[in-house]
């Protein structure tokens, strides 16, 4: 699969934001996205994501490079922590 233009490839996404959050994307439509963006702005950090095909159903990856950030994250939002920093 090739990525969109001007997007970093996975590798360098992985590289640079190991602390990732793995949400089913039906988790984080409507007025929830609204909250999940207001999250972002909060800590200051940049919204950071790719969608992934898991188990028959759409799923939202929200990376970031702070641990702290990305369990906040995952205690407000659900999901699965994927921490690929010690990988």
């Amino acid at each position: 699969m090739t990525r969109a233009r001007g997007q970093p490839s996975r590798i360098l996404l992985n590289q640079e934001y190991p602390h990732q959050v793995l949400v089913p994307a039906w988790n984080v439509r409507g007025k929830i996205i609204d909250k999940v963006i207001a999250f972002h702005a909060e800590i200051g950090a940049r919204v950071t994501t790719r969608s992934q095909y898991k188990n028959d159903s759409w799923h939202e990856l929200y990376c970031f490079a702070d641990r702290r950030h990305a369990d906040s994250f995952q205690r407000l939002f659900g999901g699965e922590l994927i921490d690929l920093a010690f990988k």
